[in-house]
């Protein structure tokens, strides 16, 4: 049985992971957490609306697995994250729709290799071989 998609949320700042990749910047590498490993399509797309999305002290930032990446200083962080939390709650709504159309678009095909199997059945138990 499928389960249904449960909306991925920023859940943690992982201090062990960030790090200053220059010793003489303030800008560190810094690692959120996210609630769940974000699939593959939820991550290009929150990737790609974070690149268009407008925001005066914007950063890079990307999704990759389970963890939000962004380069900062770290005082920026949590306004970051108010913005990241506007892309995120986006991300999951497009997702959804995704994810629910992907499961009609399952359960029809399902439906279809059914009734094809029936016919073929049908049709198996009319042949005359005599």
């Amino acid at each position: 049985m499928v389960r249904d998609f449960e909306c991925i949320k920023i859940v943690s700042f992982d201090d062990n992971a960030a790090c200053k990749t220059d010793p003489d910047s303030a800008l560190f590498n810094a690692v959120l957490k996210l609630s769940s490993s974000a699939p593959e399509e939820w991550a290009d797309y929150f990737n790609r609306r974070w690149k268009e999305h407008f925001y005066m002290m914007k950063r890079d930032a990307y999704v990759s697995g389970d963890r939000l990446e962004t380069y900062c200083v770290l005082n920026e962080l949590q306004n970051l994250i108010i913005e990241f939390n506007k892309i995120v709650a986006e991300t999951n709504k497009a997702y959804a729709q995704h994810w629910e159309q992907k499961q009609r678009e399952t359960a029809q095909k399902a439906a279809a290799d059914a009734a094809e199997r029936e016919s073929m059945s049908r049709i198996k138990s009319g042949l005359k071989f005599d």
